[in-house]
């Protein structure tokens, strides 16, 4: 179902599906962001945790209340410019901070397409890790065949079917559960705490 189907679907979303499912891609990505920021020694894996949790929360205990904006703009300080790394990793670090800012905004600014924002990123993410691996680029038909972009692909037709159900905050924590993905990436890498 990946492809015209797929987008026409993620584009008519609620704002509040759109919310989940971006904030879900950022769920799903944070262990890129961590292992960047423990390597690399900038960032904060705590902040983003921080900062997805707190959107957790706000869309599923009732009368919780946040600034989100101000959420948003303490994180900032947190987000890679790859240009200024040596290391490949500030890309898919940057693609999670991507998808947890598309989350954000669709609830603050709602202009509609940050699910396909998030989900942009997280293909992409993908995609340049396929390539890193490959050690040159990809075709489009050698990377829709790539094993982590099939999984990927899976991955959000899966979410795209969870978030259309009622909105619940039993519900939208399972697909925190869901996107945490036991704690592996879209990119393979897992964390041990």
């Amino acid at each position: 179902m990946f492809g015209e189907k797929f987008y026409k679907k993620l584009n008519k979303l609620m704002p509040w599906q759109q919310t989940v499912f971006a904030l879900a891609l950022a769920e799903r990505m944070y262990p890129n962001y961590r292992l960047f920021g423990d390597t690399s020694g900038f960032g904060s894996g705590e902040r983003f945790r921080h900062t997805l949790d707190v959107l957790w929360t706000y869309l599923t205990v009732k009368g919780s209340r946040v600034d989100l904006s101000a959420e948003l703009e303490a994180f900032e300080p947190f987000i890679p410019d790859p240009a200024r790394f040596e290391s490949y990793g500030a890309y898919p670090a940057l693609d999670a901070c991507v998808a947890l800012g598309a989350a954000y905004n669709s609830v603050i600014c709602r202009i509609g397409e940050e699910a396909m924002e998030a989900s942009n990123a997280s293909l992409g993410a993908v995609a340049g890790f396929a390539e890193l691996l490959a050690e040159r680029d990809l075709s489009d038909e050698e990377l829709y065949e790539h094993e982590l972009m099939e999984a990927e692909m899976e991955f959000q037709v899966e979410l795209l079917e969870q978030v259309a159900q009622p909105r619940e905050a039993e519900a939208i924590l399972a697909i925190r559960d869901f996107a945490a993905q036991d704690g592996v990436s879209n990119l393979g890498i897992g964390l041990q705490d």
